[in-house]
């Protein structure tokens, strides 16, 4: 089946790493971007671009036709207004979902992040932004779509393929990994994971360029299974 892949967020840091990716494996991505000029800039002519706005689910749903896999890889850019997070992290992704489930979607992969079942952690202090990316997950989680839930460590811009992964499950895991290890560790999800609900946490483990990928994704139970994605925590 060819390859239809959605990237959601394609111009900020960790989106355009996905893009380049999957563009050196001879695949053309639909970027879903606000403003087509900043992403010709970036991108120049080689891939389709999607115009729209994640917060406006009517823009969605035709940048979904035909599509066979999303990365939504948006979040939050301010603490308030229209890029806060509950605008960004929870409805514009529970639009995505939404706008996915109804134009047949195969598969969803949501860019989450470590700690968001944990409310005190520092991080809520920008926005609750936590506490809306752990709703968005559950937009996702309650959608009946298929989708992957990866949740990141601390974000750093260099040392991509520098670092043996971990996986992990339960949100009781920290640590740091690069973007283009997360980059990366998308594009295999489509690979292992399609057609499995699965959510983990991902970080680096010590030095070494990951060469088992079936391996690290063998450690992982779906969210079924495994009932160690975090408690629902009311918020």
């Amino acid at each position: 089946m060819k390859e239809n892949i959605l990237v959601a967020g394609a111009t900020g840091r960790t989106g355009q790493i996905i893009v380049h990716k999957l563009l050196e494996r001879g695949l053309q991505p639909r970027a879903f971007v606000r403003t087509p000029k900043q992403a010709i800039n970036l991108f120049g002519q080689s891939i389709l671009y999607q115009q729209g706005d994640v917060r406006e689910i009517e823009t969605l749903r035709p940048a979904m036709r035909g599509v066979t896999a999303v990365i939504s890889a948006v979040s939050a850019d301010a603490p308030v207004g229209k890029n806060c997070p509950r605008r960004v992290d929870y409805e514009g992704v529970a639009n995505q979902v939404h706008a996915a489930k109804i134009s047949g979607v195969g598969h969803f992969i949501l860019i989450s992040s470590i700690a968001v079942t944990q409310p005190e952690h520092p991080l809520n202090q920008f926005g609750n932004i936590l506490k809306w990316k752990w709703q968005g997950e559950q937009a996702l989680r309650k959608s009946g779509l298929s989708y992957t839930i990866i949740r990141p460590g601390c974000l750093k811009e260099l040392g991509g393929q520098r670092h043996q992964l971990s996986f992990h499950q339960g949100d009781q895991f920290l640590g740091t990994i690069s973007r283009e290890d997360l980059a990366e560790t998308c594009l295999q999800a489509l690979q292992y994971t399609r057609g499995w609900n699965v959510t983990f946490e991902v970080i680096e483990n010590g030095c070494g360029r990951p060469s088992d990928w079936q391996g690290l994704f063998s450690t992982l139970s779906p969210d079924e299974i495994s009932g160690r994605i975090g408690h629902d925590l009311g918020f």
